[in-house]
């Protein structure tokens, strides 16, 4: 008789498993990040929730980071989020 291979579906996790960030207590005196993936409409929809959040809210600023195109990663993602206590990231079409 032959030899059966069975094969398993479950694949092994080879991503290191890291901490989400805390939330902040609040938007008031923040500086909010936005990044934008380039893709029709969704800066439209980012100025849309900066302004509403901005009547909400006493931002302290805002700074934008825009992706060349949806596909590919952003970078400096680590200094980004160093510069920012919150980001707005949206998809569009």
């Amino acid at each position: 008789m032959g030899k059966i291979s069975v094969l398993s579906p479950i694949g092994i996790n080879r991503v290191e498993a890291r901490a989400i960030s805390g939330r902040i207590g609040s938007l008031e005196g923040a500086k909010l990040g936005v990044l934008n993936n380039n893709k029709p409409n969704s800066e439209f929809l980012q100025d849309q929730m900066v302004k509403l959040l901005a009547e909400r809210y006493r931002l302290d600023a805002v700074v934008k980071k825009v992706k060349p195109n949806a596909s590919v990663p952003a970078e400096e993602l680590d200094q980004f989020a160093r510069e920012v206590e919150a980001v707005i990231t949206a998809i569009g079409d």
